[in-house]
């Protein structure tokens, strides 16, 4: 049987990865005390620290900075990277990486197509057994979000673990 073999090491991810939770430097991770029955993300870090952070993080990777009429909410942050450069894995692992700093545990991946949501989903099986080692056997489902079986998406909003969800753009713009 073939098995990738993927390098948890290079530099350029992890600056990508360091990158985006710096962005949250100062974030309290907070224990779960719920009482609602939707599990959210929370964010309560005042707007003057993250622009301070996001001004941070450019300076670091040599990049324009930002001035404060740039920063908005909702929040749009990108990183860029040249294909072959394992975009999806980074991206993944930055979702571990903000739940292990932070405590964030509902994420939601939005593709364009179906053929990269299958990809991505394909990425997650792949990586699976990679991010166990890599986080010492932190729990996460993942699922593809279906308009028919609503109760993965109920499941999704009320599971204490982390959970990502991937859905089409199209899907994601759906009135119903």
């Amino acid at each position: 049987m073939l098995r990738l073999k993927f390098d948890s090491n290079l530099d350029f991810q992890i600056d990508a990865i360091n990158s985006v939770a710096g962005l949250f430097k100062g974030q309290a991770k907070k224990p779960f005390d719920y009482t609602f029955q939707i599990i959210p993300n929370l964010l309560d870090l005042p707007q003057r620290r993250i622009f301070e952070n996001l001004q941070e993080i450019q300076k670091k990777n040599g990049l324009p900075i930002s001035n404060e009429d740039d920063l908005k909410e909702p929040y749009n942050f990108t990183i860029e990277m040249e294909t072959g450069t394992g975009k999806t894995y980074v991206y993944l692992r930055t979702i571990l990486e903000l739940n292990q700093k932070y405590g964030w545990t509902k994420f939601i991946i939005v593709v364009p197509s179906v053929a990269i949501k299958e990809g991505v989903l394909k990425t997650l099986d792949i990586t699976k057994e990679h991010f166990k080692q890599v986080y010492e056997n932190l729990p996460y489902t993942y699922f593809p979000y279906k308009s028919d079986n609503l109760v993965m998406v109920r499941m999704f909003g009320q599971d204490t673990n982390l959970q990502i969800m991937v859905i089409t753009r199209d899907a994601f713009n759906k009135d119903t």
